[in-house]
């Protein structure tokens, strides 16, 4: 959206503020002045009552914010109708009633020279970053993603893998504890299985030197006992247990191969890993692969501003951060308010920055208002004049006192341009 006008209260009347909907400039040499022009715009925006500002939203709507001390209401400004914000998308308009959100979002919205350095400061890792070959450092935040993924799955492997081993050894022992039970109900039925043998050679030989009926007798007993050991042999099991047993023992087999697989896997993984860091380290310094991937679009925006600064010939280089500063600005504005033109107030920074620089400090400041509305007050006369002939082809509203004629100066430009080069 875009704010077109401004109507202050104020004792001696009401004030109205006009703005271009891409780049306004409020210049004069009376400090004092100027600032007043602009005070009502950044008033307006921190949503002071008594204030009403007329704005477009990004889907054509004209709607007026009239304040009051009751309050805000929003009405179309071609019909007079009231407008529910919940009713309509409104995008950052609904926020000009709420002082606390607008609040918040000022550091962003209104800027100075001092503001602009702390900047450089704060996004010291993005500005690294966005110095530097992106192509390659995506690659190698990628390749960086990737390993450490793979370390910790291979740590993850290794831990389920040892998780395995303390169950496996846990019922093996539980296994050698039935077993030797098994074993010793095998014994029992040994036993049971040679007495029986030795009763019925006993009744056999008792029936042919003694009687018949008492060799007779005995070999039953002995088949009893035949018996007996055999229910003994059923229920002692075993075949399970031995098959169980068996096949923990060839798990661990398997055990010593994964083991060998996961060491080497993991090894790999981290030498891949400890290859991509250094190769990172050496490019990107401490800034982290995580702030490339998740402000790529950022970065790439403030990487092509930064190009514009570092390829400017100038006669005599020197501090350029408030350039950078506004550059690493105009990137988060993109990446937190794509689709609608948030209003920036850029404060007088002309006087903070080398004459040298004051032309790249110009085009920044446009190419900011290609994307947004932008509302700079000076008391720079070539920044007026630049503004003046940017009004003459409508891109631009210059409110100054200074006496500009944008004749000689396009008929000077038109000139450079025609001239031969040798």
């Amino acid at each position: 959206m875009w704010i077109d006008r401004i109507l202050s209260d104020s004792p001696d009347g009401q004030q109205i503020t006009d703005l271009h909907k891409r780049l306004t400039v409020i210049g004069s040499a009376d400090s004092q002045r100027r600032r007043e022009a602009f005070d009502r715009v950044a008033s307006a925006l921190t949503v002071t009552s008594g204030t009403t500002l007329e704005v477009h939203t990004e889907y054509g709507d004209a709607v007026s914010a009239h304040r009051t001390s009751e309050g805000t209401a929003l009405f179309d400004t071609r019909t007079k109708l009231p407008v529910h914000a919940e009713d309509r998308s409104l995008g950052i308009v609904g926020w000009l009633n709420n002082a606390e959100q607008m609040k918040a979002q000022m550091p962003l919205f209104h800027v100075d020279a001092n503001s602009l350095r702390n900047r450089v400061e704060e996004d010291a890792d993005l500005i690294r970053l966005a110095q530097t070959p992106l192509d390659q450092l995506f690659e190698l935040a990628d390749e960086i993603t990737t390993a450490e993924t793979a370390v910790a799955q291979a740590q993850d492997e290794r831990s389920d893998l040892s998780d395995s081993k303390r169950e496996r050894d846990s019922r093996e022992k539980d296994l050698q504890v039935e077993l030797e039970e098994q074993r010793q109900k095998q014994k029992t039925v040994r036993l049971f299985t040679f007495a029986a043998l030795a009763l019925v050679i006993a009744g056999v030989a008792a029936a042919l030197l003694v009687a018949l009926p008492v060799g007779l007798g005995i070999c039953i007993l002995g088949v009893v006992v035949a018996v007996l050991g055999k229910v003994q042999g059923k229920r002692s099991g075993g075949g399970e247990a031995s098959a169980e047993a068996l096949a923990i023992q060839l798990g661990r087999v398997d055990e010593l191969f994964d083991t060998q697989n996961l060491t080497r896997n993991r090894r790999s993984a981290e030498t891949n890993l400890e290859a991509s860091w250094e190769q990172w380290r050496s490019i990107a310094g401490d800034a982290k692969p995580s702030i490339l991937l998740k402000d790529r679009p950022r970065i790439e925006e403030l990487a092509s501003h930064l190009q514009l600064i570092s390829r400017a010939e100038v006669s005599a280089p020197g501090d350029t951060s408030i350039l950078v500063g506004f550059a690493s600005l105009l990137a988060e504005l993109a990446r937190r308010f794509p689709a609608e033109r948030v209003p920036l107030l850029v404060a007088d920074v002309f006087p903070e920055i080398a004459p040298q620089y004051h032309p790249l400090m110009r085009e920044l400041l446009l190419r900011g208002s290609h994307r947004r509305q932008v509302l700079i007050e000076t008391g720079d006369l070539e920044a007026c004049k630049w503004a003046a002939v940017e009004a003459v082809g409508g891109d631009a509203l210059v409110i100054t006192d200074y006496d500009i004629d944008v004749e000689p100066i396009i008929a000077a430009a038109v000139s450079t341009e025609d001239s031969p080069t040798v």
